[in-house]
């Protein structure tokens, strides 16, 4: 049996004792190749669960024989991204997603990447191949230094195809919890109960370096059979990667081999081993807030905590309070794992309605013990309701090419529903819905995107044609809400008994303003419009109005910047509606 060692500067930190002559793990039998499916995803590609959802399937029919590599990359792949990803995507020739290489394989053509569809069929073709290598790892980390050692076998069972391999270790993250587009669609059951998506084999790091470590055999035209290599590989991890946080106990290994920097022939992966892990501990990982609706001088702060320790956390003590709030202590009981995160809501606190509010909170004790635990705080502005008036709202929607995905709802000052819609059909939906309201005080408008990008723009407007909300489509992802007062029933205008209902939007306006006229019955009516000191600026004359709705445009791109007022006179009386120009 021949022996070989070899030491590359930066990969290889150390070999196994020059004794060891014989394998320690790795299989000295021959055996078929294992496929290790390297997959080109991003958490904005819609169709990219349905790959996830092919490979883990795959993966569970064929346990111990297939490997995944999730690589974050491309125009979708707005997290999690990694250094090696743009390397590995060029010599596949990816330019679409969901894309992936199965053993960097060339099944046709001339290309790598291969669409999801094919992941199993070609996977299949590679079990079928006999390997003459085989590789296994085994890996330690140190829960205190973070110190990450991996230690590899390869056995040659057969002559190798040329004089040179490669051997590649590369670090994967699974249950990573975030956001994804697609994931309730394609890929439900990584979906959790909230919504997020539960991301495994994510690769974070290769500790062999883009293309892998070079093996050699001096003097041989081929690794001859009978060859073992033995080699050791640390990584020091950090605490996160491309700001997603390194948990030690989702860490897990692929190893593989390659011809040159292509064809891998076969691959297996390990668990670490996690030690020195302390008993008891805990750190809390930052604050956030967000606002209660419903007019309110409240705000809900939330801690994040993270169990340090093989003790399971059931019970903290944790401080909190805010700008306006004194410090309070919360009791908090459950069971928090080794690693685990949990996300704690704490009771409401005061807020600046208008401007920012500090949010504050720290960990006294877990287990009745006390730890010391930096203070995190954060800052959360509270916006002032939209104050209207009017015994009716005015909610126009614009969808995107998806309204199957939108809806809204109206709450009214009891936290009731009053009004609900949702839509259907995969085109563009524009709707305008008038809701009459029957009492004064708080209402909350909420609209949802149940795809996650917030394709809706939405506006709502009062009785007096005053626009309360003015929400763009890229202004939420999932959810938005609005809080809005009416503080009358009756128009700021109307209140002197007109006998016209009328609304005026959008306001503030630019170069236009739609005038719309509820009639009793049929008459004609002079509008005009005239400025703060009562000067006519345009005249539209006598208009015939229908029973009924009448929509009347002006143009007011020839306005200055400022308040104008629209006057409508017909022989049941004069109403007068307040617009504004802002460009």
């Amino acid at each position: 049996m021949k022996r070989i060692v070899l030491l590359v500067s930066g990969l290889l930190l150390s070999a196994f004792s020059l004794t060891a002559q014989t394998p320690q793990f790795v299989s000295t039998e021959p055996a078929n190749r294992n496929v290790v499916i390297e997959e080109f995803t991003g958490v904005n590609c819609g169709f990219c669960p349905d790959g996830h959802r092919i490979v883990r399937e795959y993966q569970e029919a064929n346990p111990g024989r297939v490997f995944a590599i999730n690589i974050h990359q491309g125009v979708y792949a707005a997290l999690y991204t990694t250094q090696w990803g743009d390397a590995l995507a060029a010599q596949a020739g990816v330019s679409s997603y969901p894309k992936g290489t199965v053993n960097r394989h060339v099944f046709s053509g001339s290309a790598t990447g291969l669409d999801r569809g094919s992941f199993a069929s070609c996977g299949n073709q590679i079990k079928a191949m006999p390997s003459f290598v085989n590789i296994a790892a085994q890996a330690t980390i140190d829960a205190t230094s973070r110190l990450l050692t991996v230690n590899v076998e390869a056995y040659y069972t057969g002559d190798a195809e040329t004089a040179d391999n490669y051997i590649n270790v590369a670090l994967l993250q699974d249950s990573v919890i975030g956001p994804q587009s697609g994931g309730s669609n394609f890929n439900p059951a990584q979906v959790t109960a909230d919504g997020q998506y539960i991301h495994m084999h994510m690769l974070r790091h290769l500790l062999t370096g883009q293309w892998g470590d070079q093996v050699t055999v001096e003097g041989s035209s081929v690794i001859p059979q009978g060859t073992l290599i033995q080699r050791t590989y640390t990584y020091t991890l950090p605490g996160e990667i491309s700001n997603e946080m390194l948990k030690l106990s989702h860490l897990n290994i692929v190893v593989f081999v390659t011809r040159d920097h292509q064809e891998i022939y076969t691959g297996a992966s390990c668990e670490p081993v996690v030690s020195n892990i302390p008993q008891l501990g805990a750190m809390s990982m930052g604050v956030t807030a967000e606002n209660v609706y419903g007019c309110s001088d409240e705000i809900i702060p939330y801690i994040s905590v993270m169990n340090m320790g093989e003790t399971p956390i059931t019970a903290m003590e944790i401080e909190y309070s805010s700008s306006l709030s004194a410090a309070q202590t919360f009791n908090w009981t459950g069971n928090l794992a080794y690693e685990q995160v949990e996300q704690i809501q704490l009771p409401n606190v005061l807020a600046n309605v208008g401007s920012a509010t500090e949010v504050s909170a720290k960990i006294l004790t877990i287990n009745s013990n006390p730890i010391t635990d930096e203070l995190k705080t954060a800052s959360i502005t509270k916006k002032a309701a939209a104050e209207g008036n009017g015994d009716k709202l005015k909610i126009i929607i614009k969808t995107d090419q998806y309204a199957s995905e939108a809806a809204w709802k109206l709450y009214g000052p009891d936290g009731s529903v009053i009004k609900r819609k949702s839509y259907t059909g995969n085109a563009s939906v524009k709707d305008t819905v008038i809701v009459d309201l029957t009492e004064t005080g708080c209402y909350v408008y909420e609209v949802t995107d149940a795809y996650g990008d917030g394709g809706t723009k939405h506006q709502v407007y009062d009785g007096s044609g005053l626009r309360l909300v003015n929400g763009t489509a890229s202004s939420y992802g999932t959810i938005a809400q609005y809080d809005m007062k009416i503080l009358s029933l009756v128009g700021l205008e109307e209140a002197e008994g007109v006998i016209l209902q009328t609304l005026v939007y959008p306001n503030p306006a630019k170069d236009r303003v739609n005038l719309e006229i509820s009639m009793l019955q049929a008459t004609k009516a002079n509008i005009s419009v005239v400025d703060m000191l009562g000067r006519e600026v345009i005249k539209l004359g006598d208009v015939s109005l229908a029973s009924g709705n009448n929509l009347v445009e002006i143009n007011t791109s020839a306005f200055s910047n400022g308040a104008y007022f629209v006057k409508i006179m017909s022989n049941d009386g004069i109403t007068s509606k307040k617009i504004s120009i802002n460009r």
